[in-house]
């Protein structure tokens, strides 16, 4: 899963293999197929330059915020939303599956918990996200010594960028990271 935002290859193997199959296995398992590093075609079309949206998990999440798909959103919006594809805070959702011939596997897909909003609304936000974990009894590992249940925040620079007063203002993070 961590491949989804290292490469402008993974979008085709999503293509080619569907995505519950592409979070399945291991790092290695894609290893020689994703040779290209980060780059235009992770967040622009690679025929028209159009910004787009590159991995499923995106337009996911920002439907479970209840907020509108990528393809939706203003050219500022979008602006911004190529960076939160991968600049968010995400977990590997365990999620069961049948393949093709009927083979039980676990797929890992990468999820941004924005289902209780990511704005400054109440319940949203970061209290949004801890709430969402504690409601599906998510942690990420567990203290030796107290034995609290404890979250790693990924990268959660959209959700804070969101909040923030450059989100507010509708300063995008392009305005000053891609002038």
């Amino acid at each position: 899963a961590c491949w989804s935002c290292k490469s402008p290859d993974v979008p085709r193997l999503i293509e080619e293999d569907g995505e519950l199959e592409y979070f399945t296995g291991k790092w290695a398992k894609y290893g020689s197929q994703v040779v290209n590093s980060i780059g235009c075609a992770n967040c622009h079309d690679d025929k028209t330059a159009e910004l787009k949206a590159t991995v499923p998990q995106l337009n996911r999440a920002l439907v479970a915020a209840g907020l509108k798909p990528f393809e939706e959103s203003t050219h500022q919006e979008k602006r911004s939303l190529v960076c939160a594809q991968c600049h968010v805070e995400y977990y590997f959702k365990k999620t069961e599956w049948k393949d093709a011939k009927g083979v039980d596997k676990t797929a890992m897909v990468v999820t941004y918990p924005w289902a209780n909003g990511i704005g400054k609304e109440e319940n949203s936000g970061t209290e949004g996200m801890i709430k969402y974990y504690d409601e599906i009894g998510f942690s990420d590992w567990t203290h030796n010594i107290s034995k609290t249940p404890m979250l790693k925040a990924q990268h959660p620079d959209y959700e804070f960028w969101k909040t923030g007063i450059h989100g507010q203002k509708g300063v995008s993070c392009a305005d000053c990271h891609m002038p």
